[in-house]
């Protein structure tokens, strides 16, 4: 098993680097949720690599979601991803 060589500035781009307050953990969890929908749907090929951007994290290179160059592939992605995604967001905020 290989370990993950992780650097806190690395981390830090992404995560918050202290989760001191509600808010702290918040924001915490929706990029974590970001973080994890982006790898999902790059993995599972759901959009195309367009949609993608790559971003080191350790050893790894995450694909987070960037906003797709043409128009009709930005409506599709767009109502589809923020549309998971806010339904999570409200889902989080609201202490569930």
């Amino acid at each position: 098993m290989s370990s993950l060589n992780l650097d806190s500035r690395e981390w830090n781009k992404l995560f918050p680097s202290d989760i001191n307050t509600e808010s702290d953990s918040i924001l915490f969890i929706h990029r974590l949720f970001t973080v994890t929908l982006s790898v999902l749907t790059a993995k599972r090929h759901i959009f195309s690599n367009d949609h993608f951007s790559s971003k080191k994290l350790g050893s790894l290179f995450v694909p987070l979601f960037t906003r797709p160059t043409s128009l009709i592939e930005q409506k599709r992605f767009n109502s589809t991803v923020f549309s998971w995604i806010q339904g999570v967001s409200q889902a989080i905020s609201q202490s569930y």
